[in-house]
């Protein structure tokens, strides 16, 4: 059961759901009926638990939904639709290297040095960015737009997809991009185990590697912790302060990585 405050975000999510139970998507959990215009409602998954991206089998699971999802353009029509907004990422990311900066004087004294190396990469990705242009695909589709691990939920039926807050109109690459972003850590920064697991990201973000280089994760975990009061700041600190570490050491060798493979 969730509460919506934001009447936009209510109707789009419930759309979204109308959209898929209409085909008979498979992988997700449809929605009570409700009179409460704001409320969603879905039936409790007993003994249900979050996947892990660390697991192979959890990790093929959500391409392998995440395909069928970007495929659903095939019988939706879903491009221009008011509802649901479109992405484009070089912009998102732009705004979002602007309000790290901006708190400059807040992060140097936790990252040090690190706040400079994680600026570099970012400043630099998003001039290749521009360099090669963000083009538009003619692929468009619905994006689930939060591919956290705890988004994809493992029940007795199987993995589930939940949570469509954020969704938005773009290019599968796109979203496989951000998924790579939350799985890398997982299998130790190793890009080629990512790739050669699963024929789909191969086959559709090859040609948008580089955007792996823009330390998106790193960005939006130290900009989150500073929303967070002293207490909960100090908890989350135990966290982020060796995964940031963790992620600049594995950084020059996953530039080299995605320079490498055409």
């Amino acid at each position: 059961m969730k509460k919506y405050e934001n009447d936009i975000v209510a109707e789009k999510v419930k759309f979204i759901h109308k959209q898929l139970e209409d085909i008979e998507f498979p992988y997700v959990i449809p929605l009570k009926k409700t009179n409460e215009p704001n409320l969603l409602v879905q039936s409790w998954q007993h003994r249900s638990y979050s996947s892990d991206f660390s697991d192979k089998h959890h990790r093929k699971q959500a391409i392998k939904i995440l395909k069928a999802l970007h495929e659903t353009n095939k019988v939706v029509n879903w491009k221009g639709n008011p509802v649901i907004p479109t992405q484009n990422l070089f912009n998102k990311w732009t705004v979002r290297l602007e309000r790290f900066l901006s708190h400059e004087k807040e992060l140097v004294p936790y990252l040090q040095h690190a706040y400079y190396e994680i600026t570099l990469y970012a400043e630099k990705t998003l001039r290749k960015m521009r360099k090669k242009g963000e083009k538009s695909s003619s692929n468009l589709t619905l994006l689930h737009g939060d591919v956290v691990h705890h988004n994809f939920l493992i029940t007795r039926e199987g993995m589930k997809l939940i949570d469509f807050d954020l969704s938005v109109i773009g290019d599968p690459a796109d979203e496989l991009i951000l998924w790579l972003h939350r799985a890398l850590p997982t299998v130790n920064y190793d890009l080629f185990e990512l790739l050669n697991e699963n024929r789909y990201l191969q086959e559709m973000c090859l040609h948008k590697l580089h955007y792996l280089q823009y330390p998106n994760e790193l960005l939006r975990e130290w900009l989150y912790i500073l929303q967070l009061g002293d207490m909960e700041k100090e908890a989350f600190l135990d966290y982020i302060m060796p995964f940031t570490e963790r992620a600049l050491r594995h950084w020059p060798e996953l530039i080299a990585k995605s320079e490498k493979i055409k």
